[in-house]
């Protein structure tokens, strides 16, 4: 089945804020990820922790058409700056129930990507835009990429580069069927692996959370 075409989530939100104003509801999350997908062709994510970042990606990769409803940037309801983008708070938080609601995700990942989104609104005040791509939100969220929809299409050819844990923490690099790279902070909490963090390892890119 042919994967859509995902666009950045910060692009996703700017079309729909040209679209509507209103604030759309918290869009409906699956938990089908797994249904009659592919098994991996490395091995190591038959085992834990690896199994849960790729179980994450097929997560993401189910709920993409969901998510990009979310409107995470809107203009301005102030008179005086109405040509300009602002983050738009509820969106962002409508975003992260959804991530948490994935079960992959701990309260730090949730905590730090809402640090990210209130620094990309400041900066937006200090540097006001009236058009897109904004700053800071035109790459995806998750694949830490402007183009991801062949590695998230095949994401079960992705391949475990490097593993490191100790006293239930650690960090896996992951390379992409694209031979991209991203590294994934982890943690155990009450028995379950999550996600903490997750930064972009090709070197072409420069995006600011990565810093």
């Amino acid at each position: 089945m042919k994967l859509q075409n995902h666009l950045a989530v910060g692009i996703w939100a700017l079309m729909a804020a040209c679209s509507s104003a209103s604030t759309p509801n918290t869009p409906d999350i699956s938990n089908s990820y797994a249904v009659n997908a592919t098994p991996p062709s490395d091995q190591a994510f038959n085992k834990q922790p690896a199994g849960t970042i790729l179980n994450f990606l097929r997560w993401y990769r189910a709920n993409v058409p969901q998510l990009k409803k979310i409107q995470l940037v809107s203009h301005s309801t102030n008179p005086d700056s109405l040509q300009y983008y602002v983050v738009n708070e509820t969106g962002t938080e409508q975003y992260l129930a959804a991530m948490q609601k994935s079960g992959f995700v701990s309260d730090e990942y949730i905590n730090r990507w809402r640090s990210y989104f209130r620094k990309c609104n400041d900066d937006l005040k200090k540097s006001p835009q009236t058009q897109a791509p904004l700053q800071g939100l035109d790459f995806d969220l998750v694949m830490m990429s402007k183009d991801c929809d062949e590695d998230l299409a095949k994401i079960e050819k992705s391949t475990v580069e490097f593993e490191k844990l100790a006293n239930d923490e650690g960090s896996i690099i992951i390379e992409l069927p694209s031979a991209g790279r991203l590294k994934y902070w982890i943690s155990k909490k009450d028995g379950k692996w999550l996600v903490d963090d997750i930064k972009d390892m090709r070197s072409a890119l420069d995006q600011a959370q990565n810093d």
